[in-house]
């Protein structure tokens, strides 16, 4: 009898397990993806570190964020008002969305690489690639990474809405695994230099692509693409405007304070900042699942609902990041050592400037989560400003003196000062919806973004 029982309650143990697994499944495929995407940069990073050497790592450095300037404009227009809207429609009406959303995106890239061709010229006409040291196949090989990468990173996001983390994990594992395995194999055959790598990883990301496309078809209908600017213009010329200040508070810095600390001390912050990249698994999974279910909290239970969750998420955040920004801040010099080369042990301590910032990004991050969600893109904006602001007057007058820490110092005060409005801005609209103060100010929201509250209906 004692056997039956233990024997029906490990049954029952073993089914609550199940249970438990398939209730969370999209965390933990979400959080396989984004271990996945994040390792690969890791591993990247290390790779063009360690054999292209600090000089011609922070050329690849300064050209990539030029390619992360071009792909705000995807996450504004693109990705922001599609990850809080497509979650709140019904099915039908999701599908008609997401076509139109896909017509949006192939007309988006080809805006955007006719603008960087365009650019491409003028700097070819003007000699000016030359005073640079950037030749023409690092600039197509450039616009190349940014063509394919953003029809990757739109597949990619296309399932994280329909909640299909595994296909997600899918084309990642093959984007990034490509790409690793083919800069490794060009970094032992001494073939590895920066064109290399931006074609290694256009090849990349586009086969990744490709795969998506031929798996589930979605064709793009650019009759409807028209309804989907419409509907989310507004959010995200708010969100375009916001990103375009955070740009500047951050890899705008970088590219400004190039032209007086010059390329090296260029890849020595970015070796610095990517020693802390495996927390972006954190960061980039809550990217692709806080939205979604922030915004279906919201239009289910309101601001309290909304608030609980984000609170749940902030504190499993902390608990996770603590510990491991601790020991990289106390053991940044060997890990640098060991990653890198003894050539980068002179940037160690820039890494606990970044522990520090990547902690406020956290929080930073949970704010503009809230703000997203009733749509005070209005706040986002003065909050990228304060930022951008802040980071370049200090820059401005601190680089000349002390150098890469003035940079790393200027992300900081930059981040700091971006989250205390963020915070103050999140306090006062919870403050007005709780006490039926008045509504957000008109000017701070967008209706089509709120379409849960007409589907609700």
């Amino acid at each position: 009898m004692n056997g039956f029982l233990q024997s029906s309650a490990w049954v029952i143990d073993m089914k609550r397990l199940i249970s438990l697994i398939k209730r969370h499944q999209h965390v933990n495929w979400t959080l396989a993806d984004q271990a996945v995407v994040s390792g690969s940069n890791f591993v990247t990073g290390i790779l063009l570190a360690r054999f292209l050497g600090p000089e011609s790592f922070g050329m690849f450095v300064l050209l990539q964020s030029i390619v992360f300037y071009f792909n705000s404009f995807q996450s504004a227009l693109i990705f922001q008002p599609m990850m809080s809207a497509a979650p709140q429609m019904a099915e039908v009406q999701r599908a008609n969305y997401l076509h139109g959303v896909f017509a949006l995106q192939l007309m988006l890239c080809g805006v955007l690489v006719a603008i960087v061709g365009t650019i491409s010229i003028i700097v070819h006409a003007f000699d000016l690639h030359i005073q640079l040291g950037i030749d023409s196949n690092i600039i197509t090989a450039a616009i190349a990474a940014l063509l394919a990468f953003q029809l990757q990173d739109w597949q990619r996001r296309y399932y994280f809405v329909q909640e299909k983390p595994s296909a997600a994990f899918l084309i990642d594992a093959i984007s990034y695994g490509a790409q690793v395995t083919l800069l490794a194999a060009c970094y032992f055959n001494h073939s590895l230099n920066v064109a290399t790598a931006f074609w290694i990883i256009a090849g990349a990301s586009f086969t990744a692509f490709t795969v998506g496309f031929a798996r589930d078809n979605v064709l793009p209908i650019f009759l409807h693409a028209q309804a989907v600017l419409k509907q989310g213009w507004r959010t995200g010329r708010d969100y375009l405007v916001a990103w375009q200040f955070q740009w500047l508070g951050t890899q705008g810095v970088l590219m400004f304070s190039a032209g007086a600390i010059g390329a090296e001390p260029v890849g020595g912050i970015r070796a610095a900042q990517n020693i802390v990249g495996p927390i972006n698994i954190i960061f980039l999974a809550m990217e692709n699942v806080v939205p979604v279910m922030a915004a279906k909290r919201f239009s289910q239970k309101g601001i309290a609902g909304l608030l609980d969750y984000l609170g749940r998420v902030t504190a499993f955040g902390s608990a996770l990041l603590i510990p491991v920004l601790i020991i990289l801040a106390i053991f940044s010099g060997q890990i640098i050592e060991f990653l890198y080369g003894s050539s980068y042990v002179a940037y160690a301590t820039l890494v606990m400037w970044q522990v520090v910032t990547i902690f406020m990004q956290f929080y930073l991050r949970q704010a503009f989560f809230f703000l997203r969600t009733v749509a005070a893109t209005g706040a986002i904006i003065r909050s990228g400003a304060v930022m951008s602001i802040t980071s370049v007057l200090i820059a401005s007058f601190t680089v000349a003196q002390y150098h890469e820490t003035a940079v790393m110092g200027a992300l900081l005060s930059g981040t700091a000062a971006g989250l205390v409005y963020a915070v103050s801005a999140a306090y006062k609209i919870v403050h007005q919806l709780e006490h039926n103060i008045k509504p957000i100010a008109e000017s701070e929201m967008d209706t089509g973004s709120l379409m849960g509250m007409e589907t609700k209906s």
